[in-house]
């Protein structure tokens, strides 16, 4: 869809389940010059109420930290509307109260004594697919490989398909999707030739994007929490040779910056064993996440840490703003 028919779109939907009228305006902000702003204009007998509209197709995790920036304190003043919302993130905007409106109709929309709130509108537009094998399961678990190790693109395939985890017969097809995406180039050094990387920010941004939505619902086995509280006041301490230490914690090992409040392990080890070397019980609201360890150990940074790419990943998606902020320091010391 674009632009112009979301906005049609989502408006006329609105005004037929709600019987609200509501319409586009296009106007300059108060001492902001001639620039025009989308607004969405709600109209009551009484009163009217004018949203600052900001518009996306398809809403991502990785995009709602940038979004409470934008929004800032003045979250009723706001509409985001998108052709589509995945369920989750609708509940997260509901509970950070942020207004949406999805254009099959779905919404969330407060301001003064009103509420609209509807989330049973089954989504008829058909999204944006995200093209290819390459950003698919198979395809994160090669990028993140070379990403990681990028010497491992001038190795024979059967030793790339052996350290990225994925089939042999697949790495043709990834190394020409990156070729035709403008992020794998061919060099010659030496009167040899050799691949690199190239537009390696961008490569990285859609990897952690897709990494968040795409590859970690998979790998996650479930949610614990510490029987012994000392083992959480003093999570450091604790023997890491049979898993590595992600998100938070491995923010905190690589910055300085963070203690963590949520724990994330990653394992290649039966559930049962780190259960009871670290002393865990099962818990729906518990504090620490266990996944599955997806990259061989010759892509390891260092023991009991996640590589510095994973940890930035998890960080730079959180709602938490400290998060955010350690994902940075992380980014400028081992990334940039």
């Amino acid at each position: 869809m674009k632009e112009k028919e979301i906005l049609e779109t989502a408006t006329r939907e609105f005004t037929e389940l709600t019987g609200v009228q509501a319409r586009i305006l296009h106007k300059p902000l108060e001492n902001k010059g001639k620039d025009k702003t989308t607004f969405l204009e709600l109209k009551f007998p009484n009163r009217r109420k004018d949203f600052r509209v900001e518009l996306k197709n398809e809403l991502r995790e990785q995009q709602i930290p940038d979004l409470l920036k934008m929004v800032n304190k003045q979250h009723r003043e706001w509409l985001l509307i998108c052709q589509y919302i995945p369920a989750p993130l609708k509940g997260e905007l509901k509970n950070l109260g942020i207004n949406y409106l999805e254009a099959a109709g779905n919404c969330f929309i407060r301001y003064d004594d009103v509420l609209f709130y509807i989330n049973d509108r089954p989504v008829t537009a058909q999204r944006t697919p995200v093209e290819g094998k390459l950003w698919k399961q198979a395809g994160l678990r090669f990028l993140f490989g070379i990403l990681v190790k990028p010497d491992l693109l001038n190795q024979p395939y059967r030793r790339m398909a052996e350290i990225t985890g994925v089939a042999l017969g697949n790495i043709g097809a990834f190394l020409e999707e990156l070729k035709e995406e403008g992020f794998l180039k061919e060099g010659v050094k030496d009167k040899k030739p050799f691949l690199f990387l190239e537009n390696i920010p961008q490569l990285q941004n859609k990897w952690v994007e897709l990494y968040n939505t795409v590859l970690k619902p998979k790998l996650k086995r479930g949610t614990f929490r510490f029987l012994d509280p000392d083992h959480q006041q003093n999570w450091e301490a604790l023997p890491d040779h049979d898993f590595y230490w992600g998100a938070e914690p491995a923010g905190a090992r690589l910055t300085g910056f963070l203690k963590p409040e949520i724990f994330t392990i990653y394992t290649n080890q039966p559930t049962t064993t780190i259960m009871r070397q670290l002393k865990l019980v099962p818990d729906n609201k518990g504090n620490l996440l266990l996944m599955d360890k997806f990259w061989h150990e010759e892509l390891d940074y260092k023991q009991g840490l996640v590589p510095p790419l994973l940890a930035y990943a998890e960080l730079a998606t959180s709602l938490d703003s400290r998060n955010r902020e350690t994902a940075e320091r992380l980014k400028k010391k081992y990334l940039d």
